[in-house]
C-alpha cells in the first residue's frame, strides 16, 4: 500500500514482476475517473468506443479514428513507456473540433494509447472494489496517513534535509523517534494523572469511612 503519488506504471510492474506481490496503490487520475463527470465526458478518450477487429476508435463526431503507429518514450528514470497513435482520417469541417481537440485546423486529431497503463489502473480498481482488499486499503487511511499528517502539521516535518539512502534514513528515522518520545510523554503524563486521581479518590473514601467508624462507634455508647 502506498500513496497516490507512487501509482506509476513503472512501480506497478515492479511489484508485480519483481516483488510477486498484489498493488493496493490507487494513482493520481483514480478519483477523477470515478466521478459521473469524467464517466459522461464524450470526449474523454476512455469513453470512446472501440471496434477491437479494426483496431479503430470512433471519436464523439461518430468518425473512425485508426491504428497508425507505434512509439517508444523513455522518462528521465529511464523506464520505457509503449504507446500505440491513432489519427482521425479526416477532421475537416468538424461540427465539434473546438471541442474536442486544441490542434491547428489543418491537423488531425491524434490519441496516444498505453495499454500497459490501462492494464494497470484496471487491475487498480478492481482490487480496490473488492471487499477484502479494499478494506485493507481504507484501513491504511485511518493507521498510516495521520502518522504523516502529525510529522508535517506538529513536528514541521516537510522535506528531507540529508541526501541519499542512508541520509534520508538518519533523517526519517530522527523525526520518528521524536514522534514516539512525544507519544511516550504524553502516554506518562496521561499515567501520572490517573494514578494521583486513584490515590486522590482512595485518601478521600479511606478518609470518610474513618469518619464513619467514629461517628457510629461515637453513637454507639450512651451520653449518660
Amino acid at each position: 500500500m502506498a500513496d497516490a503519488g507512487y501509482g506509476s506504471e513503472e512501480n506497478y510492474m515492479y511489484i508485480n514482476d519483481v516483488l510477486h506481490k498484489t498493488p493496493l496503490i490507487t494513482y493520481g487520475s483514480y478519483h477523477k475517473e470515478n466521478k459521473k463527470k469524467y464517466k459522461d465526458n464524450p470526449f474523454n478518450v476512455e469513453n470512446w468506443r472501440y471496434l477491437e477487429e479494426q483496431d479503430t476508435y470512433i471519436c464523439p463526431a461518430n468518425r473512425p479514428v485508426p491504428f497508425k503507429n507505434y512509439s517508444r518514450r523513455k522518462d528521465k528514470g529511464g523506464f520505457i513507456r509503449d504507446f500505440k497513435i491513432y489519427e482521425c482520417e479526416d477532421c475537416r469541417n468538424c461540427s465539434v473540433r473546438r471541442q474536442c481537440t486544441r490542434a491547428k485546423s489543418e491537423q488531425k486529431r491524434k490519441i496516444q494509447v498505453n495499454n500497459n497503463w490501462r492494464y494497470f489502473k484496471a487491475e487498480c480498481r478492481k482490487k480496490l472494489l473488492e471487499e477484502k482488499t479494499g478494506s485493507i486499503y481504507r484501513k491504511r487511511k485511518m493507521d498510516v496517513e495521520p502518522v504523516f499528517g502529525h510529522l508535517k502539521a506538529h513536528l514541521a516535518f516537510h522535506r528531507f534535509h540529508l541526501r541519499g539512502k542512508q541520509g534520508a534514513t538518519i533523517d526519517i528515522g530522527l523525526a520518528l523517534m521524536a514522534l514516539n518520545l512525544r507519544k511516550l510523554g504524553k502516554y506518562m503524563e496521561r499515567k501520572v494523572r490517573k494514578n494521583r486521581k486513584n490515590k486522590f479518590d482512595f485518601d478521600n473514601k479511606h478518609q470518610n469511612r474513618t469518619y464513619f467508624l467514629f461517628e457510629k462507634e461515637l453513637l454507639s455508647h450512651s451520653l449518660f
